[in-house]
């Protein structure tokens, strides 16, 4: 295939208008908004998670999953701050998936978060 040939049509890839001066959400609060304008997301996660544990996987990280998330689906999301799926959802996400999914607790090895009281 020649330069000539090859046709190269530049994504345009509009600006996401979030105001840096607007107060700044919790986790917890960001979550709850995303969660809420997006729960597809939680969905996908619960199933990826739901196949580990079906492979027989006792422990998993949420962290790969997002970024499997990321990788396979190219998952369109309603954004909340300037982040199409922020890494900070990583906690409220793993916790949500294991307290309303008991054979899931434990799937996710979790550290302290704010979020620890919200599920």
């Amino acid at each position: 295939m020649t330069q000539e040939e090859f046709q190269f049509t530049p994504r345009i890839i509009e600006p996401v208008e979030f105001n840096q001066r607007q107060k700044r959400l919790s986790i917890a609060e960001a979550f709850q908004l995303f969660h809420e304008k997006n729960p597809h997301v939680y969905e996908l996660l619960l199933e990826m998670a739901i196949k580990a544990s079906k492979n027989g996987a006792r422990q998993t990280s949420i962290a790969m999953l997002f970024e499997v998330l990321r990788w396979r689906t190219n998952v369109e999301t309603e954004r909340v701050d300037e982040f199409k799926i922020s890494n900070n959802l990583r906690a409220p996400y793993a916790r949500l998936i294991m307290a309303e999914n008991p054979r899931l607790n434990g799937i996710f090895n979790v550290k302290t978060s704010e979020t620890d009281g919200c599920f």
